[in-house]
């Protein structure tokens, strides 16, 4: 990514946030978008420097969510230069600046010269060149960011009392009345050069598409006067999207067409923000309708996921607020199917129109203009219809003019809003599959059951068997700019269960190579070699430690009768106790709740402190009914006194209690 398209990006993130936030606050906020204390429109400090809508609303927002006094905005370098630097700390607001310093070629856009060299051109030879638009994105602080109140206090209280809210401006009736005097000019400018505005008995604003007529109540209809101007300020921006202008796809228009729902809240919002524009240049405050309340769940979503979806907004606003401000001015705004966005050049195109399916069954339009890459589109239904329509009459030069119209209507639409593209070429197919794809062969066979095969030459295997290409797909691969790219693609959409066989294989191919390689390495050989031999040495050590041990004569008595009773827990009586040792021991105190301990001055086997676990031998009826319940066998050894136990070993008789059912458990001595 360049470090143009990273400020770019960064930009963008930002103006999301910013209008998501203030979406987020009308819900909350009797919908009121922007500029609810009455301040003046945006504009650049000192001079009064107009900005364009859309930046317009930007600063507009950050100075609202941000409770700044006024929207005087600055550079940083400017502010410095009069040495009124930025506060320390300070965000700024994203600022997008427009240059056309470049003309390229109409015959080949790649073609591009200066400004100053364009100048330099005849009449009959600047025709043949168009203005590049070239975007900046710069940054922005308010002037409440800047030392301005701190360093020239005077300064300061007058762009309050220019530019502020309407009490810091200190409206009076008199303004008042000249106000609502402009507003009323405002209305019938427009209505004379863009749209006819009729008054309505019925007390409901709308715009009639049909005949592209607003009708608009009486001012004693409205809650307030801000609420009138809004509401017609909203139809006037639907009609500047109507087809014969800018031909916005949101826009309801005749019998038949049936915009999208995501086209038509893109439209109320476009609506949304071109009223708030309009509004906030009277110094009124912004107020979402509250029918669109509803939507604004949805516009964050569509903000936050549509990574083109600002440019669109941006051009519309633009494009319409422009438009408003040349009717206002006096300039007849004549209806045109090819209106062309403000601030580009677009001259009428000559393209090549095909119409073919796309993977999900869906009629696309394919557009080709001349020296420009090709797009596609899903046209509208009554396009889809008034194409084949034409094709079928077999009029050669009817059907080239009607594929010519949609070629424009449909190249001036994704101008506006690019992400009505679709891509027909591409896949969702990883490089790395598509990389596996060393040749494709994509055939027709003969006969009466001719089909259209596939047969690539996959990494890794000898062959395949061919599979069948769709007629779409066969078509696609004629009109695609890079027709071997494609091809390669769709073999590997084709072949994706192979590819993902073949990879798997590869891997675990690999990953074996790998652990034989590791395994022979002498690295491996010497770590095992040295991992065997400490197994030797410890095994040694561990022989000559058990062959040392003595055990006590307690213990050697214990482990012999253990050793008849196996599957018994012994209970071993050694003076007042009744003891356990080792696992016994463990399985007692897990029991038992009895404590284990370790002597320290016995061993077990492997010469590690003998673990025991006991209890007095007046607590046997206690403790001997916990161990039955638990479900153990239990061997009990009342031990001889020690001058009497060798000679009389062999007579000791354990007692061993096998394992009864709760309500019958018992024991003998």
């Amino acid at each position: 990514m360049t470090e143009k398209s990273r400020q770019e990006t960064i930009a963008a993130q930002r103006q999301t946030e910013l209008l998501c936030e203030a979406l987020e606050r009308a819900k909350n906020n009797g919908g009121i978008l922007l500029n609810q204390s009455g301040k003046l429109e945006p504009s650049l400090y000192p001079k009064g420097t107009d900005v364009s809508a859309f930046n317009a609303i930007m600063l507009a927002l950050h100075s609202d969510l941000s409770g700044y006094k006024t929207n005087q905005y600055v550079l940083f370098s400017e502010a410095k230069k009069r040495g009124e630097s930025v506060q320390t700390g300070q965000k700024g607001v994203p600022f997008l600046w427009y240059s056309w310093n470049e003309y390229s070629s109409k015959a080949d856009p790649e073609k591009k010269i200066s400004r100053e060299d364009y100048k330099e051109l005849s009449d009959e030879q600047k025709s043949q060149w168009k203005p590049v638009r070239q975007r900046e994105v710069r940054t922005l602080f308010n002037i409440d960011q800047t030392t301005l109140p701190l360093v020239d206090k005077e300064s300061y209280e007058k762009a309050v009392r220019n530019y502020g809210t309407a009490e810091d401006r200190g409206i009076t009736e008199k303004d008042d009345k000249n106000f609502r005097m402009r507003v009323n000019q405002f209305l019938q400018a427009v209505s004379q050069n863009l749209v006819p505005i009729r008054k309505d008995g019925t007390g409901i604003a709308h715009y009639d598409t049909s005949k592209d007529v607003i009708h608009l109540p009486a001012q004693k209809h409205f809650a307030t006067y801000a609420d009138y101007i809004q509401e017609a300020v909203r139809k006037i921006a639907t009609a500047t999207g109507h087809p014969l202008r800018m031909s916005r796809s949101g826009v309801e228009m005749e019998k038949g067409n049936s915009p999208s729902e995501n086209m038509i809240q893109r439209e109320k919002l476009v609506t949304e923000l071109t009223s708030a524009v309009t509004l906030n240049r009277m110094g009124l405050p912004a107020r979402i309708a509250p029918e669109n309340i509803q939507h604004i769940d949805a516009w964050q979503k569509a903000l936050r996921e549509n990574p083109t979806l600002l440019d669109a907004l941006e051009a519309d606003v633009n494009n319409s607020i422009s438009m408003i401000a040349r009717a206002e001015s006096g300039e007849k705004i004549v209806k045109s199917p090819t209106l062309e966005p403000v601030d580009t050049q677009s001259d009428t195109i000559s393209a090549k129109v095909v119409m073919l399916r796309d993977d999900n069954n869906q009629w696309a339009l394919y557009i080709k203009p001349e020296n420009e890459k090709g797009f596609a589109v899903h046209p509208d239904k009554e396009d889809i219809n008034r194409f084949f329509v034409t094709t079928k009459q077999g009029d050669d030069l009817v059907t080239e003019r009607v594929r010519q119209d949609l070629a424009q209507k449909y190249y001036n639409i994704t101008n506006s809003f690019p992400d009505r593209k679709i891509d027909l070429f591409n896949s969702n197919v990883a490089p790395e599959d598509q990389a596996m794809i060393q040749k494709v062969n994509i055939y027709k066979t003969k006969g009466e059951d001719s089909k259209i095969l596939c047969l690539p030459t996959i990494e890794g295997l000898e062959s395949v068997k061919p599979r069948v290409v769709s007629s779409a797909q066969w078509q696609r691969m004629w009109i695609a700019e890079d027709k071997n790219e494609y091809k390669q693609r769709l073999a590997a959409t084709l072949f994706a269960d192979v590819i993902k066989q073949q990879k798997e294989k590869q891997m675990a191919e690999a990953k074996k190579q790998e652990e034989e390689k590791r395994k022979n390495s002498p690295e491996q050989k010497a770590k095992e070699e040295r991992e065997e031999k400490a197994k030797e040495e410890l095994t040694k050590a561990e022989t000559k430690v058990v062959a040392g041990i003595v055990l006590s004569p307690i213990l050697r008595q214990y482990n012999d009768i253990k050793s008849k009773h196996p599957d018994a827990l012994l209970l071993f009586r050694s003076g007042d106790f009744y003891q356990t040792y080792k696992d016994d021991a463990r399985k007692a105190s897990n029991i038992l709740g009895i404590t284990l301990t370790k002597s320290s001055k016995e061993q077990d086997e492997t010469g590690k402190p003998l673990e025991m676990a006991g209890f007095p031998y007046h607590a046997l009826d206690t403790y001997l009914p916990k161990l039955i319940r638990a479900g153990e066998r239990v061997a009990i050894c009342d031990q001889l006194e020690l001058n009497k136990r060798l000679a009389e070993q062999e007579s000791v008789k354990p007692k061993v209690e096998q394992k009864q059912e709760e309500e019958r458990h018992g024991y003998h001595r």
